[in-house]
């Protein structure tokens, strides 16, 4: 009984950390090339801005979900037609969800470590490309 507490305490531990490291990247949000705000739309067409950290790969801006919050990018999938300010500049883009070699390529050259994985409770990472309308 003794052992089941010891690991539920540790879990606890655990979830608390990735709860505290989640906040405080969000107030944070880290560019990695590009740092951009993505407007986004829910389904009564309230608009949403998020800071991210966007990253071009053969002159494509893309963008991911590495952490739990993601609720920008569930409303990026529901309604892609989104907008992108880059440099103060606002302009109108489709969101698109990454599949196949696009997806392998960008998810191997932006790979992160155990560490990073550890501590972002090992979110699953999805991509987004934005093409410009």
């Amino acid at each position: 009984m003794k052992l089941v507490r010891i690991v539920a305490v540790l879990f606890a531990t655990y979830v608390a950390m990735v709860m505290v490291f989640e906040i405080v990247i969000g107030y944070t949000q880290p560019g990695m090339d590009i740092g951009i705000v993505l407007t986004t739309k829910d389904s009564q067409g309230k608009t949403f801005d998020r800071m991210l950290a966007g990253v071009r790969m053969d002159d494509r801006l893309y963008v991911s979900a590495n952490h739990w919050p993601r609720s920008w990018y569930n409303r990026a999938l529901a309604n892609p037609a989104v907008e992108v300010t880059v440099d103060g500049k606002r302009s109108p883009y489709t969101a698109i969800p990454l599949a196949g070699p696009e997806l392998d390529r960008i998810a191997e050259k932006y790979r992160f470590g155990f560490v990073f994985r550890f501590i972002t409770g090992f979110a699953p990472r999805r991509f987004l490309r934005l093409d410009p309308r």
